[in-house]
């Protein structure tokens, strides 16, 4: 599963040697990323405006798990955050809060165990995808050598580029800045691309830019990551 997947080789190259030695026994990340993609699936809700998913999780761990995993807390929890965003955002579920992760220690369980509690906490909410107002969906996608990758859905008003895991669209590459650029729908249902004054700049079909207005097949080159936009 891409999400999986993903989650894995971001979560590595953000914590390093860390990742290989620390998590190499006991409970493993993704464990918690399988388990989240479970719980959001079993406890979506249908409302009125579209299929809300849980975005709040609670995980129990082993006073052993829970120690391990303290020294690489945040990294795992600002992943374990991605994860729910980029699965409302495929299966175009909506969040009525950001997403959060707590975890607990419990002495009761047992190393390798874990325990998970997934509500939805309302909070500044995170639509279910809506046509924009220029007619169909929007999305950007990674592309290698030519072929595509992964896709993400353009589901909220301001979606930000850049190589920190809070990112909406998480780019591992060096040339890009933290938060590198964002695309933004504005009053007229156009997309707009705005650089943040990123150290190597942003691409658009082989032209530098500041801001650009985006069209179906523009294709978006960060360091060496190629995004091309799509419109439906």
């Amino acid at each position: 599963m891409p999400i999986l997947r993903d989650f894995e080789r971001r979560l590595g190259s953000v914590v390093e040697g860390f990742f290989a030695t620390a998590f190499r026994s006991g409970l493993q990340p993704v464990e918690l990323a399988k388990r989240i993609l479970r719980e959001m699936d079993a406890g979506k809700t249908v409302g009125v405006k579209g299929v809300w998913a849980p975005n709040h999780f609670v995980f129990t761990l082993s006073p052993e798990d829970a120690e391990r995993f303290q020294q690489a807390e945040g990294a795992l929890i600002g992943e374990l955050k991605q994860v729910v965003r980029e699965a409302a955002a495929e299966r175009g579920w909506g969040l009525v809060g950001p997403p959060e992760i707590e975890f607990r220690t419990d002495e009761s369980i047992g190393r390798g165990q874990f325990g998970c509690e997934a509500t939805l906490v309302e909070g500044e909410p995170e639509p279910a995808p809506a046509p924009s107002a220029k007619g169909g969906e929007a999305a950007i996608v990674l592309l290698e050598d030519g072929h595509e990758v992964k896709t993400y859905r353009l589901n909220k008003k301001s979606v930000a580029i850049g190589r920190l895991p809070e990112c909406d669209i998480v780019i591992s590459d060096p040339g890009a800045s933290r938060r590198h650029a964002t695309i933004t729908l504005d009053d007229g249902g156009e997309y707009v691309l705005t650089d943040l004054g990123s150290t190597n700049g942003t691409i658009v079909n082989d032209e530098p830019v500041g801001e650009h207005v985006l069209s179906d097949g523009d294709r978006i080159t960060i360091g060496n990551t190629v995004l091309e936009f799509r419109r439906e």
